[in-house]
């Protein structure tokens, strides 16, 4: 086990946070399970006062999702703990090859800070059959950074296997996209081949979009079991997403 991953798994920075949060609620809607692998963090909501917008009003409204969606909105507590983890997590018993994914991911927590930085967060996830989409949105903490970061790591580290006491996941991420939306965007396709003790194997796609725009950070995951979300679609949600969090917040 190498020390540095160990490192990284004790305080994962807020875009591999966020996006192993997105990823649980992804497959919980889909009907599997799986858990973050990062420290707890506590996310506090920001003062309301009379002039302020909750930023949970930033979200898609519901009907922007596929018209038989199930859209849940995500309290405080659940995006608190899905940002962080159970506190009796044992980082030694997960392990990341190759090499350079392990670096890639300590560059990334260097990158990217205290995840504790976040001042406030919201989120909602949408369901329809085996397929799901989460969005979450923050403010405050290493926003700027998080387009760059992810784009550095998926060049790095584009096919990674995740070892654990439950089974393996090899997780490839395709090619990066850079729409153009807010200060700076990106979209990575992401396969993952889960094999469970036993020899079960499930197998997924996703699409995780994030667009950061001022302080404001804006995650968005589409994903689905045994076949791949439709790119064109979740663009066009992308921006919707994007723009409607812009025309309330801003």
């Amino acid at each position: 086990m190498h020390s540095a991953y160990r490192g990284v798994m004790r305080r994962t920075p807020l875009l591999l946070a966020t996006a192993a949060a997105s990823s649980a609620l992804l497959l919980s809607g889909c009907g599997a399970t799986a858990t973050p692998a990062a420290a707890p963090v506590a996310v506090s909501p920001a003062a309301a006062t009379e002039d302020a917008v909750p930023l949970a009003d930033g979200l898609l409204p519901a009907e922007e999702f596929a018209p038989d969606a199930e859209v849940t909105p995500v309290t405080a507590d659940q995006l608190s703990a899905a940002l962080g983890a159970a506190g009796e997590h044992d980082p030694g018993a997960v392990t990341v090859t190759p090499d350079t994914c392990v670096t890639a991911l300590e560059a990334a927590r260097a990158a990217l800070g205290d995840p504790a930085d976040v001042q406030d967060a919201a989120g909602q996830v949408a369901r329809s059959g085996f397929t799901a989409s989460a969005e979450l949105l923050t403010v405050g903490g290493p926003g700027d950074a998080v387009v760059s970061t992810l784009t550095d790591a998926v060049a790095a580290c584009p096919t990674a296997t995740v070892s654990t006491p439950m089974g393996d996941a090899v997780i490839t991420f395709g090619t990066v996209t850079a729409p153009a939306l807010g200060d700076a965007a990106a979209v990575v396709p992401v396969t993952a081949t889960v094999t469970r003790q036993g020899g079960m194997q499930i197998g997924g796609s996703a699409l995780l979009g994030v667009v950061q725009d001022g302080d404001r950070l804006l995650t968005l995951v589409a994903g689905a079991v045994a076949t791949a979300p439709d790119a064109a679609a979740f663009d066009e949600l992308l921006a919707a997403a994007a723009q409607h969090a812009a025309d309330t917040l801003d």
